[in-house]
């Protein structure tokens, strides 16, 4: 039998949403049901819909950004995580 959201033994922090703009309204949903604490949508990612949801259900929103990429840039791990630019991007440099 297939499991959904609702199953998830422990408690969810963040639903880390990697699907098309018009696909989270609906996750924003059930990140709010399971009272989830963050949406957080990818780079390109982007729903006013789904924010204005989770923000009027509690939730913290984070729109159009790499958690990798942010984890990086605030706690200094881009080297490590094999991004060793020396610039902190989610684009690549022209050359």
């Amino acid at each position: 039998m297939p499991q959904g959201p609702r199953d998830i033994p422990e408690k969810v922090g963040v639903v880390d949403c990697f699907r098309r703009s018009e696909e989270i309204p609906a996750l924003a949903e059930e990140a709010a049901a399971i009272g989830a604490k963050v949406l957080w949508m990818q780079l390109g990612v982007t729903s006013g819909e789904a924010r204005r949801q989770a923000e009027a259900a509690g939730l913290e929103v984070v729109e159009d950004r790499c958690m990798k990429i942010e984890h990086g840039r605030l706690f200094g791990g881009l080297g490590w995580a094999g991004v060793n630019t020396g610039v902190i991007s989610a684009h690549r440099q022209s050359r």
